[in-house]
């Protein structure tokens, strides 16, 4: 084989060996990630813990379960918050389809 082709060989050798190595690289931090976000899960769910957001920033706090879920209740009873029977959302869906048919129909006869 003459220089040029052995050092092209060289050269793409090289270069796959080295996205081997970073790829190696990734996984391994990838692998201790993932291990990490095991352990703050169990130790959430032993100490009975959850993450929220605080108000409406995007900061993010760690709060009692009971705390939270008391929280909750104290702001639906505050706020006479009721629960809905049925989702009225296809009946929402429903009204707007008729009255876009309805605006269409009454455009294409002007």
């Amino acid at each position: 084989m003459n220089s040029n082709v052995q050092n092209a060989f060289r050269y793409l050798a090289t270069n796959k060996i080295q996205q081997i190595k970073e790829s190696n690289r990734q996984n391994i931090i990838h692998k201790r990630l993932q291990y990490n976000i095991k352990q703050i899960k169990n130790i959430l769910q032993d100490n009975n813990l959850t993450i929220a957001t605080a108000d409406k920033s995007e900061a993010m706090v760690i709060i009692d379960k009971a705390d939270m879920d008391q929280k909750n209740n104290n702001f639906i009873s505050e706020n006479n918050i009721i629960e809905l029977k049925k989702d009225p959302t296809t009946t929402y869906h429903k009204r707007t389809q008729q009255l876009v048919k309805k605006m269409h129909k009454h455009n294409r006869k002007k």
